[in-house]
């Protein structure tokens, strides 16, 4: 009879699989449930670290599994091959994140504006947790954001400031952020109404070719215009909303500021997550991307 040498089992290329699936339904579920608004971000980001903990122990077993079946033939290649790729499924997002952590600088809060920022209409809230959390007005973070994004700048448009707040209005809107507070915000979006028709202009009559006394037109002043103060639209205003990102969810707070200055408008953002001390980035390119809608729409007028 012809032998068959018996292989052995690895412990470490089993339990890595095991241990994978653990660890990458906890770190889904951490998402899952803080997109939910189910969890806080500080309870996500702990469960998240300690899922990533968990998945640098599942790639350590499944390392151990393919040596055993290099060396010894060790049974667990496929085991050692799924702890891997669970194992990296959680990993790699976590290093992507440590990337930006270390790479990009520790702002919660980035303005368009450094020296003078919008103010918040309303304060976003803050529920104090293991995160650390700093004053996002600090004069040496606002320096550290100019120096670390020299292209988060205000826009000056060449329109009037209604133009320009239609343009802010339809922005918001395709990006689904939520309006909070708004001031001088209304009385242009009024003033941009169309007025509705009368009633006689809606049902017109037909004339029978005689003369109505009651439809007559009546004489009236002409207005003195030299004399008369006609309402002026608002040249200021200021706009807060609140949105989320798209995957994970986080929170952020966003305002925006227009400022008519002669023939001119001038537009300011300001945007801050709530938890912790590092944005890993996220206001800066929120700032950015919603700037670069805006010039589309209002492309031509747009000025440094």
């Amino acid at each position: 009879m012809p032998f068959r040498p018996q292989r052995p089992n690895s412990l470490a290329a089993a339990w890595s699989r095991t241990l994978g699936r653990f660890t990458l339904t906890l770190a889904l579920m951490a998402v899952i449930l803080h997109r939910l608004s189910i969890l806080a971000l500080p309870n996500a980001v702990a469960t998240i670290l300690i899922a990533a903990l968990l998945a640098a122990l599942v790639f350590g077993l499944a390392v151990i599994g393919f040596i055993m079946l290099w060396h010894i033939g060790a049974k667990g290649g496929h085991a050692s091959f799924s702890g891997m790729v669970m194992a990296l499924l959680v990993l790699v997002p976590v290093g992507l994140a440590a990337g930006r952590y270390v790479t990009l600088p520790a702002l919660h809060d980035v303005s368009t504006d450094i020296e003078e920022p919008p103010q918040w209409l309303e304060p976003p809230p803050f529920v104090p947790s293991w995160l650390l959390r700093s004053d996002g007005d600090d004069p040496v973070a606002r320096s550290l954001q100019e120096q670390s994004y020299p292209s988060v700048t205000g826009r000056r448009y060449e329109g009037a400031i209604d133009r320009v707040m239609l343009a802010v209005n339809a922005a918001a809107e395709d990006a689904k952020w939520v309006l909070v507070a708004n001031i001088g915000a209304e009385a242009l979006i009024d003033g941009l109404e169309e007025i509705p028709e009368s009633a006689d202009d809606a049902d017109p009559q037909i004339s029978s070719g005689e003369a109505d006394p009651l439809r007559a037109p009546v004489p009236l002043p002409r207005p003195d215009t030299e004399t008369d103060w006609l309402e002026q639209l608002p040249t200021f205003a200021l706009i807060q909303y609140r949105t989320k990102t798209l995957v994970l969810g986080i929170p952020q707070d966003v305002l925006v500021r227009l400022s008519e200055e002669e023939e001119t408008t001038f537009v300011d953002m300001r945007a801050a997550t709530r938890d912790g001390d590092h944005d890993l980035g996220l206001n800066a390119e929120l700032i950015t991307r919603f700037l670069r809608d805006l010039d589309v729409r209002l492309l031509g007028i747009a000025g440094g």
